[in-house]
């Protein structure tokens, strides 16, 4: 289950953090032994281990730590508070396509989520394993794309609404399941937020994939139809948008990069990344009937006209409300945005 790679630095003086890595054979709360390293996350380390509960078993889990080395009592409260954000809100979601939580805890200044170990590459990584020329099928992209809606669409309507805020290539896991089919998997809750009224928040996001609103500190399902709008461009054209200037995708449309991208195809990316939300597709569930639409086109061969956003079926929309950021948040031009 690997995640975006960072070094990590200690918030007191700017040390690394290696030397606190748990070693092969650690055993935590007498039950999780650990294995090796799987990644980095945004404060600590995520390990594979295993779960010494099932003797007869080998039961593997993810452990995602995070390390508090500040002294400023504030920081370390609100490190604590995305920490336990994530656990709970992992735990009050039940989808096959949304990594699943088991337990968490904490020991000293470390605290730990135990998560479901999934097999399999993130997007990121199968883009960057390409050769120079090469890209994926356009198809299987669609395919990607509309499950990723399905998931967006159950967040989006749930009973406590969920944005999830930093939709990108490396939070998509592609597992294999036995049948040969693929099924995307997303990981990594560490800055998903379920807003209420009147609750400010802090910009939290990636460069290049977060919406310009996001950094008014508007979160809602539009931000994220636009994080997949930049994803599905990134995929298909190997254009990493974190390497390039904020909000510029008008001036690369994807078919300038792919040409064998159809133009229907291109129409649904670029209208999910409209500067302004109310261009967006106004659910996820509309933008995955565009999506099927494009996917039906490309099996047949042909191009229908192109889509009308008035033509678009009528959609249940999740009532989500904004937030505004803190005055502390990062503006665009810096890719160091906080992640949970």
């Amino acid at each position: 289950m690997p995640l975006e790679t960072q070094r990590l630095e200690d918030t007191t003086g700017g040390e690394a953090l290696d030397d606190q890595i748990l070693p092969k054979g650690a055993i935590l709360q007498n039950r999780y032994e650990i294995l090796r390293i799987l990644g980095t996350g945004g404060m600590g380390f995520v390990y594979l281990a295993r779960d010494l509960n099932f003797a007869k078993a080998q039961r593997l889990c993810a452990i995602k730590e995070m390390i508090s080395t500040t002294h400023d009592p504030t920081f370390r409260r609100l490190s604590l508070s995305n920490f336990e954000r994530e656990a709970n809100t992992l735990a009050s979601i039940e989808h096959p396509a949304i990594v699943k939580i088991y337990d968490y805890f904490t020991e000293g200044n470390r605290s730990y989520l135990v998560m479901q170990y999934v097999q399999g590459k993130n997007l990121e990584e199968i883009v960057n394993e390409l050769d120079t020329g090469e890209f994926l099928s356009e198809e299987r992209v669609l395919k990607w794309g509309i499950q990723i809606c399905d998931i967006l669409h159950y967040l989006h309507t749930s009973e406590t609404p969920i944005v999830y805020r930093d939709l990108k290539p490396p939070n998509l896991i592609l597992k294999k399941e036995r049948d040969g089919t693929e099924r995307i998997i997303l990981i990594d809750f560490g800055i998903a937020k379920a807003f209420q009224e009147g609750q400010k928040g802090t910009m939290m996001g990636t460069e290049g994939y977060s919406p310009p609103e996001q950094y008014r500190g508007i979160a809602s399902p539009q931000g994220d139809v636009y994080a997949l709008g930049a994803t599905l461009h990134h995929i298909l054209t190997k254009r990493d948008p974190k390497l390039e200037p904020p909000f510029t995708f008008h001036e690369a449309l994807p078919r300038q990069f792919n040409p064998e991208i159809s133009e229907l195809t291109e129409q649904v990316i670029m209208k999910a990344l409209s500067y302004e939300a109310k261009d967006r597709f106004a659910s996820a569930a509309e933008m995955k009937a565009a999506l099927q639409n494009a996917l039906a086109a490309k099996k047949r061969g042909g191009q229908p006209p192109a889509f009308s956003p008035a033509a678009s079926p009528p959609t249940r929309q999740a009532s989500v409300p904004t937030a505004v950021l803190a005055p502390d948040a990062r503006p665009p031009g810096d890719n160091t945005a906080p992640h949970g």
